[in-house]
């Protein structure tokens, strides 16, 4: 093995050594991350009941009902290593029709807009929620 190369290895093995002893620090925290809490708060107008669906790969929380006003919560641990935890969440309530069977969308930094098909334009946009 040549001299750069040799000096490569035992950097990154250097440097995988430390990720390792940085997380053995924490007492009971090896190869561990802090949980992740997600929230969701039914705000439609109406009265109107959300149908909440999230799921990772592994992980199916199953369907749940949210009244207005109410709040359902759930928390992860996000994997370690070159793995990741990925959540989706879809969202159900009764006569939204949305999109129908054609979505567009546009995703711009003051929020995600539809297309309204009645005027060809993205005018139907929500701003990012900043809490």
């Amino acid at each position: 093995m040549g001299k750069p190369t040799s000096l490569i290895l035992v950097s990154l093995g250097s440097f995988v050594l430390f990720c390792f002893v940085g997380q053995a620090a924490e007492p009971n925290n090896v190869f561990r991350h802090s949980p992740v809490h997600v929230e969701l708060v039914n705000k439609l107008p109406g009265g109107v009941t959300l149908k909440v669906h999230c799921q990772s790969k592994n992980d199916d929380l199953g369907f749940h009902d949210l009244a207005p006003d109410v709040k359902y919560e759930f928390q992860f641990r996000p994997n370690t290593g070159l793995r990741s935890t990925l959540f989706f969440c879809s969202f159900q309530w009764p006569d939204y029709d949305g999109c129908g069977h054609n979505c567009s969308y546009l995703i711009q930094p003051n929020g995600p807009c539809v297309i309204n098909w009645n005027t060809g334009q993205y005018d139907i946009c929500n701003p990012w929620n900043q809490s």
